[in-house]
């Protein structure tokens, strides 16, 4: 049981034996990153007991390959590859996702000008955001801000009644954001092979910029960048 981690003390030394202390200075590092996130940078520092100079030394190296991600806001949450790297195989097209989604997010965002999320199903009632794409509007949804990677409750979101299959028939759902009922989000299901929902992408922004008229718009928006998602994965089918 390697020494040092959160549950044992942090900064503690470990017995060389074990491996290089600042392998497991990282791994602690990245595990109040896992359990706490998103998490500013002197609160990481504070809780690892490390310097804040080494503790962001540290951060850019799980940054640089991917285990660690660093919001818009400066925190930080488990990066893509650390997501990856807990996917069971019934969600081995994960990677896939992240991968054909990148451009039509960026498209869904400039679109609708509110930021965007992918996310699929994960154990227990919960989800995972594989990706996001912040508004880049002066005031947007921040309760999302810096959620990518991270496996969160379900239950009450449009998330969760995308996934139960309770998509109206218009083909979106629109709800308060759980975190924040100042926040709108409208999401729509992405399907695999047979017709399985998969994932479901969605944006969200404040609720006095989304009224009726914009709502429905953002909709079939929603509903088409889903739809092409669901076609690009159907294309990449053996």
């Amino acid at each position: 049981m390697m020494a040092g981690s959160a549950a044992d003390g942090a900064g503690a030394e470990v017995d060389a034996s074990l491996g290089p202390q600042s392998v497991h200075r990282a791994l602690e590092v990245l595990t109040h990153v896992v359990d706490h996130g998103p998490l500013a940078l002197s609160d990481i520092a504070r809780a690892s007991r490390l310097p804040t100079s080494t503790t962001l030394r540290m951060l850019r190296a799980l940054e640089h390959w991917g285990y660690a991600s660093r919001g818009t806001d400066g925190r930080y949450s488990p990066g893509v590859r650390f997501v990856q790297s807990t996917m069971s195989n019934d969600n081995a097209r994960a990677e896939e996702l992240i991968d054909l989604s990148a451009a039509l997010m960026q498209r869904l965002t400039a679109q609708t000008q509110e930021s965007s999320y992918l996310a699929i199903p994960g154990p227990a009632n919960t989800c995972t955001f594989l990706r996001e794409v912040q508004s880049p509007l002066p005031i947007r949804h921040v309760g999302f801000d810096g959620w990518a990677g991270r496996t969160v409750p379900m239950s009450g979101s449009v998330v969760g009644e995308i996934f139960e299959n309770r998509t109206p028939e218009e083909g979106y759902v629109v709800m308060a954001a759980v975190d924040d009922p100042d926040a709108t989000v409208v999401g729509a299901p992405v399907h695999g092979s047979g017709g399985a929902i998969i994932a479901a992408i969605s944006v969200a922004g404040p609720r006095y910029r989304m009224d009726g008229s914009r709502i429905a718009e953002f909709g079939h928006t929603v509903v088409a960048a889903a739809q092409e998602l669901t076609a690009q994965l159907e294309a990449r089918t053996p």
